[in-house]
């Protein structure tokens, strides 16, 4: 034992010589007996410019620029045998100023502690039982939408939607993963599989910063300590998309799983997720307004429901064509009509991944030849729609991005990746950007939209 912990720290010691030589992945290290066990270790980046037409100015109406770091991340995973093992991801990043809630940028953070932050963002128990039942236990995605599913670093366009997400809090590892079990397995030859979740779900009170005023707001807590629970299928008609022990998805494959057409569908429940009736405690202004206070005991369950489909096919000589789309309906009995505390309204009932329903479509098309010894170029585009119960403080909200773009896989793979993307932004409905309710910004101008143009990096190590 002791002669495999000084290997271990050997090896670790040259992971630094070892990770340039890495094409797909990062390097592993082999140990135990009969060399039955292996730690894996993976360095992920993401880096974005963002230039936008508002967001700097008196009064917040000229022209922005951001550079900053999305995502900055290590992963460990390490397997005791071929059943057993675990997974630990870190995520961090610097000066991250957009809003994806829509529309909107935080105060800058570069002066701050809390810039460059590293914190978990996985953490969970693996155990690959059998093809047809492999569990994850512990901080992980929840497995409801195709696009959160989708690979972080590997999404068709430059990020993934902004609405695909759970409504319980404003941090990844809230609404995008959760404490909990997950269960899937395949079937079929591995065209059909399944994901079943009992997730930790809705938890005690969210908070809501709001940017332009540099105040963060409360919700009302949870009625009751209920769990969360997803279900998730899908069905492969081609080729089969994933293995027993794959635990989601790509954005695209470059063309190099064969032909794909895979349709999956999903539904998430929670009892008595929220408090029907709140407001804000006290008058606008004071320090009371900042917090939520419940009018009587009524409560409205979370309900979603999703469906999906991808298709990707290799044309030989003639490229490969990627398609993709989403739907989703996330349900809270219309509560948002009489829960109006601000960070009810931006953090549950309502918000970017509150009430809501609408979907996605997206293409890409690789070019049948290179650039570069290895490179692919992939042109994309994207529509969405979204009909938001309250979002940026206007109820019944109809949201629509649609853009344009082209990736760039230096590499013929996922390890390193360039990604150009245009995108509008429109509302139905004019709206103060960033002005949520009676928190005012400066300036009185309604918006009925916002161009974004993006240059993002991936490297993948």
């Amino acid at each position: 034992m002791l002669k495999n912990k000084k290997m271990v720290l050997a090896v670790f010691a040259t992971m630094g010589c070892l990770a340039a030589t890495q094409a797909s992945a990062g390097p592993v290290i082999e140990f135990g007996d009969n060399g039955e066990s292996y730690l894996q270790l993976d360095v992920k980046f993401q880096g974005i410019a963002d230039f936008t037409d508002f967001g700097s100015g008196k009064d917040g109406e000229d022209s922005r620029m951001d550079l900053y770091l999305r995502r900055a991340r290590i992963v460990f995973t390490g397997m005791l045998n071929d059943t057993w093992g675990a997974k630990f991801q870190t995520c961090g990043g610097t000066s991250a100023t957009r809003n994806f809630g829509g529309g909107g940028y935080e105060l800058a953070k570069s002066n701050e502690k809390n810039n460059s932050q590293i914190r978990l963002t996985d953490g969970y128990l693996i155990g690959l039982l059998d093809d047809a039942f492999n569990i994850k236990v512990g901080l992980t995605k929840i497995p409801l939408t195709r696009a959160n599913l989708d690979e972080c670093f590997n999404p068709l366009t430059h990020e993934r939607s902004a609405f695909v997400y759970s409504p319980y809090g404003t941090d990844a590892t809230k609404n995008s993963r959760d404490m909990g079990i997950v269960a899937s397995g395949n079937f079929v030859g591995n065209h059909l599989k399944y994901f079943a979740a009992i997730m930790e779900g809705r938890e005690g009170s969210s908070r809501f910063y709001n940017p332009f005023v540099d105040k963060t707001f409360t919700s009302s807590p949870e009625p009751d300590s209920n769990f969360d629970y997803v279900f998730r299928l899908h069905y492969s008609f081609l080729k089969p998309e994933s293995g027993p022990t794959a635990m989601g998805y790509k954005g695209t494959y470059l063309g190099k799983k064969g032909p794909i057409l895979t349709l999956g569908g999903a539904v998430a429940y929670e009892p008595d997720a929220a408090y029907k009736n709140t407001r804000p405690k006290g008058a606008s202004g004071t320090p009371d307004f900042l917090l939520a206070t419940v009018l009587n005991d009524d409560k409205v369950d979370y309900k979603a429901y999703t469906a999906d489909v991808f298709f990707e096919y290799p044309m030989a000589d003639m490229g490969t064509l990627t398609a993709t789309g989403l739907w989703l309906k996330v349900d809270f009995d219309d509560a948002y009509k009489t829960a109006r505390a601000i960070a009810d309204l931006n953090t549950i009932v309502g918000g970017a991944t509150g009430q809501r329903e609408g979907g996605y479509v997206k293409a890409g098309y690789i070019l049948p030849y290179t650039v570069g010894s290895k490179g692919l170029v992939q042109p994309f585009a994207r529509y969405e729609k979204w009909d938001v119960a309250s979002f940026l403080g206007v109820d019944n909200q109809t949201v629509k991005q649609y853009g344009i773009g082209a990736n760039y896989f230096v590499r013929g793979d996922d390890s390193v990746r360039f990604t150009f993307e245009y995108y509008r932004t429109d509302f139905d409905k004019k709206t103060k950007l960033g002005d949520y309710l009676d928190q005012t910004t400066p300036g009185s101008k309604l918006y009925d939209g916002y161009n974004t143009f993006t240059l993002m990096f991936m490297v993948v190590i």
